[in-house]
């Protein structure tokens, strides 16, 4: 019993970790590992991407439109020095003029292409340095607008013919010009080295996406694994679980599984063995049930062949008494008349409790108070439990449950229970008549002080035609029994040690089902 009930709290426990959260841990940590890895290699593979977008769309260009407008500020810059000695000035004007108007137009499409690439999807950092760029080219074309004004006067001068005005302001112009090629020689070295930069960064991000790559993947791999060896772990019971219920299925009802783990698995195992116990419990039940109507066909087929005979003797032997009449010489053969009659009177009483155990009626409960039929029991025994020097003691609980009990069939198994105990107190004792709530069921307990019940009698006292007095029947507590299952209860001795015995009958309360009545004929 205890046992049972250390499994049953066991069981209603809440289980700290059941398989299905282990199950969902293991691959919610698997799919998080791949996760971030695939969320990782996708941020690199796009900035990679955006790098070497903006270093092929942006930067490449950027740098060969600024080598271009330097190239055209070198023949510029040539025809400057030209310009006042050539004989053929006309040409060398042409040619300067060609330049004037194709350095603005690559100026003008390098600062709109860098406009456009600002305003794509690009990081924060790479639009906010286009932009400077943008700025400093910008800065450029003014200042070459600036300086067409000055192509006008120093035309206007060669015209005119003063050559020493031209000339300074050929010098003037160049030294503007040198200045500008130096702006654009530092925008290029910045846009090379930027190029670098983000080159390098590319190449790092390569490298560490690999060494991450590498790095998560074993991870992945190292969780993986322990998900494997954990999922074998935890489904490891099963095959002992299936070969205990194969075994179950082979009729080996007592199998139990011995498997303590705070789970499911470890609940199915307890629900497991609470389940054989009760097919146990069921078999037992059922063996007692057996044995009990085949004793009482037994029983009942018995009185029926020495019932009849016994009441012949039984006439017969009056008969005879009457016949020897009152005279002195016939008492020996009266006296043994009567020693007849009285072993008849008492076969006749052993085949009236045959005949009440074999033909025990289906009971028919009704609700009423278990206290109020053990205080009316007590009272109808009250003279013979006198008589026999039986002090009774009552220890009745208050406050038990209202119970569907048939009330002369439990009155008489208090009556046996009594009896049994006045013959176990041959010189008298004290008798304690006690309920008490257990659980889903209520307990009435008979215990004496008399000479107790032999530990090698325990397993059988309730076994039919089984007694340990002389000349007992073995009918008394096999009919308490048969009474307390037919109430879909039943009937215990309890170790009480070596002095006196303790005999309880257990009833469900009004509340827990009723089993069907059980009759036996």
């Amino acid at each position: 019993m205890a046992r049972e009930s250390q499994r049953r709290g066991a069981a209603k426990g809440p289980t700290r970790s059941s398989v299905r959260r282990r199950v969902v841990i293991g691959l919610a940590a698997i799919m998080a590992a791949f996760s971030a890895l695939t969320i990782y290699s996708i941020v690199l593979h796009r900035r990679t991407v955006l790098d070497l977008a903006l270093i092929n769309e942006a930067y490449l260009q950027l740098t060969l439109g600024n080598a271009d407008v330097r190239a055209t500020q070198l023949v510029f810059s040539t025809l400057m020095d030209r310009l006042a000695d050539d004989r053929n000035q006309s040409v060398t004007r042409d040619w300067i003029n060609a330049a004037r108007k194709y350095r603005p137009v690559i100026l003008r499409r390098l600062i709109s292409e860098l406009d456009a690439q600002r305003k794509r999807d690009i990081p924060l950092s790479e639009a906010e340095y286009l932009g400077r760029i943008g700025v400093r080219l910008t800065d450029v074309e003014r200042r070459y607008i600036e300086n067409e004004r000055g192509f006008e006067t120093l035309y206007s001068l060669m015209d005119t013919g003063r050559m020493d005005e031209a000339r300074a302001r050929i010098e003037r112009m160049k030294r503007t010009e040198r200045g500008l090629d130096r702006v654009l020689s530092g925008i290029g070295e910045d846009v090379r080295a930027h190029i670098t930069g983000l080159a390098e960064r590319a190449q790092r991000d390569g490298t560490r996406a690999t060494w991450l790559l590498a790095l998560l993947t074993v991870a992945a791999l190292v969780v993986g694994t322990g998900m494997v060896i954990s999922a074998s772990r935890l489904l490891k019971p099963l095959k002992e679980m299936q070969e205990a219920v194969q075994k179950v299925a082979r009729g080996e009802i007592g199998t139990h599984i011995d498997i303590r783990r705070d789970d499911e698995i470890g609940d199915l195992a307890l629900a497991f063995n609470r389940m054989t116990d009760a097919l146990a419990d069921r078999d037992r039940m059922l063996i007692r049930s057996e044995r009990l109507a085949t004793a009482g066909k037994m029983a009942a087929q018995v009185t029926h062949e020495i019932r009849n005979p016994l009441s012949s003797l039984g006439l017969n032997a009056e008969l005879l008494e009457d016949e020897l009449g009152a005279g002195s010489d016939k008492a020996e053969a009266r006296s043994l008349l009567k020693a007849m009659r009285d072993e008849i009177e008492r076969l006749t009483g052993i085949t009236e409790s045959y005949l009440r155990f074999a033909r025990l009626p289906a009971p028919e409960p009704t609700m009423g108070d278990l206290n109020a039929a053990v205080e009316a029991a007590l009272d109808f025994m009250r003279g013979e439990l006198a008589e026999k020097r039986a002090e009774v003691t009552r220890d009745l609980s208050d406050g038990l449950p209202p119970l569907l009990f048939d009330q002369s069939q439990i009155r008489q198994a208090l009556v046996n229970m009594l009896r049994n105990a006045c013959e176990a107190m041959p010189g008298g004792g004290r008798v304690t008549v006690s309920t008490r709530r257990a659980g889903e069921m209520v307990e009435l307990v008979v215990r004496d002080t008399g000479c107790g019940v032999p530990p090698e009698a325990q397993d059988h006292i309730f076994d039919s035609f089984y007694s340990t007095k002389l000349g007992g029947t073995g009918l008394g507590l096999p009919m308490v029994r048969q009474i307390c299952l037919a109430h879909g209860g039943d009937a215990r001795c309890e170790d009480t040690g070596p002095e006196g015995s303790s005999f309880v009958i257990s009833l469900p309360a009004a509340d827990a089902s009723l089993p069907a009545a059980q009759e036996v004929s």
